[in-house]
């Protein structure tokens, strides 16, 4: 899969990627300070799911009805437990990311919002 991992995305979350053979490429290597919608508008050219801790994509995808290939948003948890988290979400879940799922995987539960 093709991800674009958000600054608050740890290099560690992004290098597990790497390793699992996933391509990613990190908004932190850009601009740090890049603004949310722009990043949207990037992972959309590049049909990238975005990969973050932050919930403000959401808000931008549904009020202002933002195109984008998908969202994983992981709760902010300990890396080692974020990285499991991750694991998890693509062991069982891939399939909906690659459909453009918004999904939201907290350490309790998983939502997905299908496209």
């Amino acid at each position: 899969m093709e991800f674009l991992a958000d600054v608050n995305a740890s290099g560690a979350l992004a290098r597990w990627l790497l390793d699992h053979g996933h391509d990613v490429l990190r908004v932190a290597d850009v601009d740090p300070r890049m603004e949310d919608s722009n990043i949207l508008q990037w992972a959309w050219r590049e049909h990238r799911i975005i990969i973050t801790t932050d919930q403000d994509f959401e808000e931008l995808i549904w009020r202002e009805k933002s195109q984008h290939e998908g969202i994983l948003r992981l709760e902010n948890l300990p890396r080692v437990e974020r990285l499991s988290l991750l694991d998890y979400v693509l062991n069982h879940h891939s399939q909906d990311l690659a459909s453009g799922a918004v999904i939201i995987a907290s350490s309790r539960k998983i939502r997905i919002r299908k496209p």
